[in-house]
């Protein structure tokens, strides 16, 4: 059936709400505004908001987006009030499999990422990823609440062609800190500018079966 979905350059947008909400050793992270925490011990020690991109209508039309340039707009500051400064790593990731909070904490913990050696995602399924190492700056002389600032930044992933219904799009926070201490995380859009257009028949059902095998081998 098709929709009518008109090719040529698109520019795509979600938002996530931020943050505002306590650490507990028994329970994690606070859940709030659509954040929630994991279940396994790793798990509760971070944050993840999930939403996505919806692709349908240009999937229903047989069309193929091609990514041009994704980034991720965060203007605002990563706050806590925990004494003892731990180190905070925030992952943004665009993805055509859906992702799980807690294998996403086991991943981090051996220092990897989806679409990486240790994880069962395909690379060509991560369309854009960034992974920033925050640490607090004592520079500043803040009391009370302290912000967390870049360390170290990394961007990831393929920019490969999709075919997919929906475009996930997670925001990921691991910070280990005190029991009842508290993390500010501010509002995000993810951007994905691309064009849309039409493959050959052949080419757009080979993508199309190749990213729903991918999918399978994750089950």
């Amino acid at each position: 059936m098709s929709v009518g979905a008109l090719e040529g350059n698109r520019t795509l947008q979600t938002l996530t709400p931020g943050y505002n909400g306590a650490y507990t050793t028994a329970d994690g992270w606070a859940g709030m505004n659509g954040w929630f925490t994991g279940t396994t011990a790793r798990g509760k020690r971070c944050l993840m908001y999930e939403t996505y991109l919806d692709l349908q209508g240009y999937q229903l039309d047989d069309l193929t987006l091609y990514p041009q340039m994704a980034l991720l707009q965060d203007p605002g500051a990563y706050t806590s009030d925990d004494t003892n400064t731990p180190v905070m790593q925030v992952v943004d990731i665009m993805s055509q499999d859906r992702l799980n909070i807690d294998t996403l904490a086991d991943l981090i913990a051996f220092g990897n990422l989806p679409g990486f050696d240790l994880s069962k995602n395909e690379w060509t399924n991560i369309t854009f990823g960034q992974h920033r190492l925050m640490m607090n700056s004592a520079e500043f002389n803040e009391t009370g609440t302290k912000t967390w600032l870049t360390a170290k930044r990394n961007d990831f992933g393929s920019g490969m062609p999709v075919t997919a219904m929906k475009l996930w799009c997670y925001r990921f926070v691991y910070m280990l800190v005190n029991t009842t201490k508290t993390m500010q995380i501010p509002p995000a859009r993810f951007i994905l500018a691309g064009n849309i257009s039409k493959d050959s028949e052949l080419v757009y059902m080979q993508r199309l079966r190749r990213n729903y095998e991918l999918q399978g081998n994750l089950d």
